[in-house]
């Protein structure tokens, strides 16, 4: 076969296969107890299957009496069509809700789990929050008691350091004047020894004198 044979022939099967995809309709099987599934349109056909109601078929050819379905097992057969609708049956919507409230319950439940979770962990936020908050009041109290005894320190160094070079000042003053005092001392007892033995000398030249006797005068 010719390879442009080949290409149109494969162009002419997707293009058919394309439009069995979009005729395609998924249909309900109306709420009877069951219905027959036949191998043919006519009641005459080959029972293949009884489907119950509620199930998903596929539907392939639409007829007014008969309608060409196709099972989610892959099989294709005949069904009245008057058994076939676009509704889904009431059963299968509750249980469909049925099963949807189930899952809500769930997601609820798993919600709710994580808003107590949360709720958890924002006590615990809370709780270090509150402890870094007195944490730091405290830690900030330090630092300006720092500030302070440091400030309180540098004044008092300051005024040790003052009062230490006015003690050495009236210390060298004082030694300053003790040893002018000392010398003045010295002076004023070298002055009085001076003094008074000039008075001892005279005392006792002048004793010498009163004593020595008179001489007499020769007119006498």
């Amino acid at each position: 076969m010719p390879v442009r044979m080949k290409t149109g022939f494969l162009v002419v099967l997707l293009l058919l296969m394309g439009a069995t995809l979009h005729a395609a309709e998924t249909l309900y099987v109306s709420e009877e107890f069951e219905v027959t599934f036949r191998s043919g349109p006519g009641n005459d056909r080959k029972i293949l299957a009884m489907v119950p109601a509620g199930r998903v078929v596929e539907l392939i050819n639409k007829g007014e009496e008969w309608s060409e379905v196709r099972l989610p097992s892959g099989k294709e057969g005949w069904i009245l069509t008057r058994y076939l609708t676009d509704k889904m049956p009431s059963a299968l919507q509750l249980a469909r809700l049925e099963s949807r409230h189930t899952e809500m319950l769930a997601q609820n439940k798993e919600f709710q789990k994580k808003v107590s979770d949360l709720a958890a962990e924002n006590r615990a936020l809370s709780a270090q929050l509150k402890q870094t908050q007195e944490t730091l009041a405290a830690a900030e109290a330090n630092y300006e008691g720092l500030k302070n005894d440091s400030s309180d320190f540098m004044k008092f160094k300051a005024d040790y350091e003052k009062n230490r070079k006015e003690l050495i000042e009236i210390r060298g003053k004082a030694e300053k004047a003790e040893s002018q005092l000392n010398r003045l001392a010295s002076s004023q007892l070298y002055e009085g020894m001076i003094y008074g033995g000039g008075l001892i000398v005279f005392g006792f030249l002048a004793g010498y004198i009163l004593k020595r006797p008179k001489r007499r005068s020769p007119l006498m």
